[in-house]
């Protein structure tokens, strides 16, 4: 009797590069978006330049960081928008189980605003979800969308450069503090790219948390909403 075809996906293989503590850090380092050296990623992770290299790699090898040399450095970054998700489906899964466990906060900041990969989470994120939504800026099928002519005329007002090259625009991402989902993909990154650069958000003392400013005010008093922080 012949033996039954194999039906694993290969999934295992990126489950152990992410089950390691270290990698753990190092990963979580990258979820907004940056790209860091080699050197400052063994730092944050508490381990030496030797066995970060090690790390590194596996975590490349699985496709879920990606790397690129200059000058005599290599600067690893997420691999892109799926792998984000990725990560961030993991972080809602283990903040559940610490629920489970015991109550575990996470920081107000964190919960009010903050980098998801490249896009925008938390409150805020979920705030700018539902009036793109409501307004029908965006029009979301299932767990991906796109933006409609009203939303791309939008874009245009706020100087937002984005340009729908494909479909989907959009996707959604579970926001793991706020329990429902936030705008990620192409169009969530212009968004966020605009708002930093605008400086309607800027960067908290908290890794990867945001804090809203007048000017952020204003963008989302355009949009129709009262921002409750």
């Amino acid at each position: 009797m012949g033996s039954s075809p194999s039906v694993q996906t290969g999934f295992s293989r990126i489950a152990e590069a992410l089950g390691d503590p270290a990698r753990e850090a190092m990963v979580s380092a990258l979820a907004d978006g940056k790209a860091l050296p080699a050197g400052e990623l063994a730092a944050l992770a508490g381990v030496s330049p030797q066995s970060a290299s090690g790390h590194l790699q596996k975590l490349v090898d699985a496709r879920v960081l990606s790397v690129w040399a200059q000058g005599r450095f290599r600067y690893y970054r997420i691999r892109d928008d799926d792998v984000a998700a990725l990560i961030e489906g993991l972080v809602d899964l283990a903040a559940k189980a610490n629920v489970a466990r015991k109550r575990v906060l996470p920081a107000e900041q964190l919960r009010q605003s903050r980098t998801c990969y490249r896009h925008l989470a938390g409150q805020l994120g979920v705030l700018l979800s539902n009036a793109l939504i409501r307004r029908r800026l965006v029009v979301v099928e299932g767990r991906t969308g796109h933006v409609t002519e009203q939303g791309l005329a939008w874009c245009r007002a706020e100087e937002i450069g984005f340009e729908p090259a494909r479909e989907p625009h959009l996707r959604l991402c579970n926001d793991w503090t706020e329990r429902v989902p936030h705008l990620a993909g192409s169009f969530a990154n212009a968004v966020l790219g605009r708002l930093i650069e605008a400086r309607c958000v800027v960067p908290h003392r908290i890794p990867r948390a945001l804090r809203i400013t007048d000017r952020g005010r204003a963008f989302f008093d355009r949009l129709g909403v009262q921002v409750p922080f």
